[in-house]
């Protein structure tokens, strides 16, 4: 059975990591560097990425470079919408923490080393 991710803290860590790239270089808000940052399997951070690009919650740039592969090479950046719902997703979590249905670790990324 495949190990299924809790929904709010998944767009939480997605949209932290891609606030806090907010003004670093382009290279910084890739899907590699947003993939090792959250520790969200490449596929399936595609599949939220898109999802979140179509609700105006994050927008794609095309850096105009090619990856070794051939493919365009994407940055992404939040939008203000976005950063709305960042904020309500933490407080949704911070909620859920003292609750006690979350641990401390959920308001983390992985790549803050918690």
């Amino acid at each position: 059975m495949r190990k299924q991710r809790d929904l709010p803290v998944t767009m939480y860590r997605i949209l932290l990591y891609i606030s806090r790239m907010k003004n670093s270089d382009d290279d910084s808000r890739r899907l590699v560097r947003i993939e090792r940052a959250t520790g969200i399997d490449r596929k399936e951070l595609r599949v939220y990425l898109g999802k979140m690009e179509a609700n105006e919650l994050i927008e794609s740039i095309d850096s105009g470079k090619k990856g070794r592969g051939g493919h365009p090479i994407i940055c992404w950046n939040i939008t203000e919408s976005g950063r709305m719902w960042r904020s309500d997703l933490g407080r949704f979590i911070q909620l859920g923490q003292r609750l006690e249905f979350y641990p401390e670790s959920f308001f983390y990324l992985p790549s803050d080393g918690f």
